[in-house]
């Protein structure tokens, strides 16, 4: 038997100091008959240029897959007619950095949502990062509203502060059981402020098991990032999202697992630490009890030096820290 035909899944990652012949990579993706999994990421400007971009997709047509992911990885324009996406497709992400074409303001989104629509009626699981190079750039969602019925899990990054996507996303896709925004604002490094009338707008998704958000919380409680490796104010980082999942916790009633992704956690904008908690439920004197559990991070579980403060010492071993942390034995 061809060995192509047992290649079910696969990930190309070509590299132009490699190669910078295309045709290699579209002549090899014809050749096989029962790819179901293909994720291809553009690390830089070659081989495939987003004016080869619907060779790429053509290449794909023939297949059964069920599962593709796409990173254009290149600040570029669009170049040539916007093209349909693939049929089918039960999980798609799509990292999209490509601008308008330079004579079709707003083609850059009209191709990405023609990249996902033909799949809107099968779709469980869908991933978009919009990251073009024009910040503030928006991306209908209701241009996808078509999947609410099948999709279940959703990530979208996006490169402004609007918190209006919280109340669309619940609107649009009812049934999700898994849901992570990330908010990135690439000129400052921050994220979305936290409000409390968040989390009742996060109610509206009541099938919600695993939440990630990327909200900001230090902005509001003036306590901005003034050091790298300060761990006494991870420690206040860490105190502030406990806080905020006890309160998710309470009303997204079906919740396990909540996590809060935090941007620019020292002096380079893009640094960031993932706080993530865990969602139990507990009998008290009769009554079910919903609390938030932190799960053991990296900094934590001994003392530390401050490195900033000469002679202080902060103590971050489990048992001082509040959330009752879930460790390595647990």
């Amino acid at each position: 038997m061809d060995v192509k035909w047992a290649i079910k899944e696969l990930e190309l990652k070509p590299d132009f100091r490699d190669f910078d012949n295309c045709d290699i990579i579209f002549a090899f993706l014809q050749s096989l008959p029962s790819l179901q999994s293909f994720s291809y990421s553009q690390i830089c400007r070659r081989p495939i240029t987003p004016a080869r971009l619907p060779q790429l997709l053509s290449s794909l047509q023939h297949l059964p897959l069920i599962k593709f992911s796409l990173k254009t990885g290149t600040f570029e324009r669009l170049q040539g007619p916007v093209i349909e996406g693939l049929r089918g497709l039960q999980a798609l992400s799509i990292t999209w950095t490509l601008g308008d074409h330079p004579d079709q303001p707003g083609s850059s989104h009209e191709q990405l949502m023609k990249l996902i629509r033909p799949s809107l009626a099968s779709l469980v699981d869908l991933c978009i990062k919009n990251e073009p190079s024009k910040l503030d750039s928006h991306f209908d969602l209701w241009s996808i509203k078509d999947a609410g019925t099948t999709l279940t899990s959703f990530e979208y990054a996006l490169q402004s502060l609007d918190d209006s996507i919280l109340d669309t996303i619940p609107t649009i896709f009812p049934n999700l059981t898994k849901l992570s925004i990330s908010w990135n604002n690439l000129a400052t490094g921050y994220s979305l402020p936290w409000q409390d009338a968040h989390a009742k707008i996060l109610s509206r998704n009541t099938n919600l098991i695993e939440l990630k958000l990327s909200s900001d919380f230090e902005k509001n409680s003036n306590d901005p990032v003034t050091a790298d490796t300060d761990y006494a104010w991870y420690v206040r980082s860490y105190k502030r999202r406990l806080e905020a999942s006890q309160i998710v916790a309470q009303v997204c009633t079906k919740l396990q697992r909540c996590s809060w992704l935090q941007w620019r956690i020292g002096r380079v904008k893009n640094s960031s630490m993932l706080h993530p908690f865990v969602i139990e439920e507990q009998t008290l004197h009769g009554n079910v009890v919903r609390r938030a559990r932190g799960v053991k991070q990296y900094w934590m579980g001994r003392d530390q030096e401050d490195e900033w403060r000469e002679g202080i010492i902060v103590k971050c071993r489990l048992e001082d820290l509040p959330g009752d942390i879930i460790g390595e034995n647990d």
